[in-house]
């Protein structure tokens, strides 16, 4: 009964997770206007009650996965520690809008752990589940963001319903209000219609981007999941969903789009075929062509930057200059310190010491640097935050953690499809959403995101999972027996079998 309870409460929170702006507790600092947040918790205490009472019944089954998360939230609060001890004296003397440094790196490692916590709760609750916990309530979310981005896209036509605004008002906790609670200011960004771009229920575009994008591949897997009558409810909402995405004008969730897709094509048809049988020379081309694409741009992307910076400053986007400004000034706090960067959640503190003298032609700079109220000032980039609070170490950490999940989860379809299984469809969206984590962080710089951790959860869940079946196969049938010797299927079995049990790191 408890479990039931749990999975429940886990549902209703994967719904939740795009409401990111409701009005909360704010004791719960970064957390608090995440509504999805409270149900996540409130599953996570009574998952915890419910392993201590088995522990201390003596019937404890821990779940699979385990290891993976517990390996990487012990590397992460590690480089977290370590930093943290560096710049030790800074962060105690850190001061600014009536925050100070230590408390801030308190929070943020909360945040962190929370994530952690949440992962350890997926991989023991959704698997089993994968359409009742996961795909379902994301298709159900999906479709609370498609019917209130209707009503926006009317609002925004002049057709104003009392609905929408009462709605409006409730979801995004006053964060359209015609006057600027820091200043006193008209919200020139409200009142001139700037910003033209839908945000649904999420509190700005570029959040709904970064839902779309992770909740899109679970849309498309559940097409997958069902049959019938409902197979086809799930196609229409995947294409109203996909063409909400488009409108919405998020680049976030243009970009997490284009990516998916794209990542859906090549595992779908390249290196994860459902039948197993990969062709390898196609393989090593596009993956040769993909590595050497992505140094391309960013070596052209270092040598125009100068070029870059000029066009910026003097275009008309006051969020592109914030944005690339916010960067730069990433950028020189991780050349003063590339190891252990500032300390983690102290970028604010020492923004203004770093910030370029053309980033404050961006209002949003100048409100953010110099009222308590006003929006806190960040990276806009978790690349740029992980490298200036982190240095190379969390940052080259981050890339690897997912690096590594995607290519654990792919091994992990191909051992199920040479088990004469095909491979799992559930493969695929947590393949499109490790590659979703890695281009998000591009754009976005928060470590609360739930589905990240949900990605992590399900992920290391799967690897594992596979690893136990071959290393069972390896079990009940030894190389050794003459009347297998000749099944291919087995034999590549075996073989995946050794190499996964050095290669998984999962549990």
């Amino acid at each position: 009964m408890l479990t039931k309870l749990i999975a429940f409460l886990f549902a209703m929170a994967v719904i939740a997770i795009p409401f990111d702006a409701i009005p909360g507790v704010k004791a719960f600092g970064e957390l608090a206007h995440e509504s999805s947040f409270y149900l996540f918790a409130i599953a996570i205490g009574l998952y915890n009650l419910k392993v201590a009472g088995a522990i201390l019944a003596g019937d404890f089954d821990a779940q699979v996965g385990g290891r993976f998360i517990w390996l990487t939230g012990t590397a992460i609060v590690v480089v977290i520690a370590i930093s943290a001890i560096w710049n030790a004296i800074d962060i105690s003397t850190a001061t600014f809008h009536n925050r100070d440094g230590f408390p801030k790196l308190i929070n943020s490692a909360t945040v962190i752990v929370y994530g952690l916590t949440l992962a350890l709760l997926t991989r023991a609750i959704v698997p089993g589940r994968w359409y009742t916990c996961l795909a379902l309530p994301i298709c159900v979310s999906a479709s609370l963001c498609v019917g209130f981005g209707i009503l926006e896209a009317f609002d925004r036509a002049g057709v104003s319903l009392p609905l929408y605004h009462a709605l409006n008002s409730m979801l995004h906790a006053g964060s359209d209000l015609a006057v600027q609670s820091w200043d006193g200011s008209t919200n020139l960004k409200l009142i001139e219609v700037w910003d033209k771009r839908l945000r649904t229920v999420s509190f700005e575009p570029p959040a709904f981007g970064n839902f779309s994008g992770l909740a899109w591949p679970w849309l498309l897997a559940a097409i997958f999941m069902t049959k019938g009558v409902r197979r086809a409810v799930h196609i229409c909402l995947l294409i109203a969903f996909t063409v909400l995405i488009v409108a919405a004008q998020a680049r976030t969730g243009w970009l997490l789009l284009a990516t998916d897709i794209a990542v859906f094509g090549l595992a779908r048809f390249v290196f994860l075929p459902p039948h197993g049988r990969v062709r390898r020379s196609a393989a090593l081309i596009i993956n040769s062509g993909v590595v050497f694409a992505s140094i391309a741009l960013v070596i052209v992307y270092v040598a125009r930057f100068d070029e870059i910076v000029r066009s910026t400053v003097s275009g008309s986007s006051v969020s592109d200059i914030s944005r690339l400004a916010y960067q730069v000034t990433a950028g020189r706090m991780f050349a003063m310190n590339p190891i252990s960067g500032a300390g983690l959640g102290q970028f604010a503190f020492k923004a203004s010491s770093y910030m370029p003298e053309w980033g404050y032609f961006s209002p949003e700079i100048k409100a953010s640097l110099q009222y308590p109220e006003a929006p806190w000032p960040n990276t806009y980039s978790l690349y740029a935050r992980l490298a200036a609070e982190l240095g190379v170490v969390g940052l080259v950490g981050w890339i690897a953690i997912w690096v590594t999940l995607m290519v654990s989860v792919r091994r992990a379809g191909l051992v199920y499809s040479h088990l004469g299984r095909t491979v799992p469809e559930v493969a695929y969206p947590i393949i499109m959403n490790c590659a979703g984590v890695l281009v998000a962080a591009v754009t976005t710089d928060t470590f609360r995101t739930p589905m990240i951790w949900i990605t992590l959860g399900v992920g290391a869940c799967l690897s594992a999972r596979a690893q136990q079946l071959a290393g069972g196969l390896v079990q009940a049938r030894p190389f050794s027996d003459p009347t297998v010797r000749d099944d291919r299927r087995y034999i590549i079995g075996v073989a995946l079998a050794h190499r996964l049990r050095g290669a998984f790191w999962c549990g």
